[in-house]
């Protein structure tokens, strides 16, 4: 599992070295935010591209937050793992 992190922390740092030679600073948008609250989120992506957003009622997820005791135990597998 370390090498499987070790590989995408390094396709994350080619990322942000490839926007800093482009002289961009991209929008960062994270799970927890777009889970919790999708319309909001999405607004602001549509002002970060200079757009108008969509009437956040009629913002519906198609799929729900993943997050259960499944996803719970792997991330306690993980940090266990990565203690080692």
């Amino acid at each position: 599992m370390k090498h499987e992190v070790a590989e995408l922390e390094a396709y994350d740092a080619a990322w942000n070295m490839w926007f800093a030679k482009q002289g961009i600073n991209p929008l960062r948008v994270g799970y927890e935010r777009l889970s919790s609250n999708p319309a909001a989120t999405l607004a602001s992506i549509c002002e970060a591209l200079g757009i108008q957003p969509p009437n956040a009622e009629d913002v519906r997820p198609g799929v729900a937050k993943l997050s259960d005791e499944t996803s719970l135990d792997w991330m306690r597998r993980y940090h266990l793992d990565a203690a080692v």
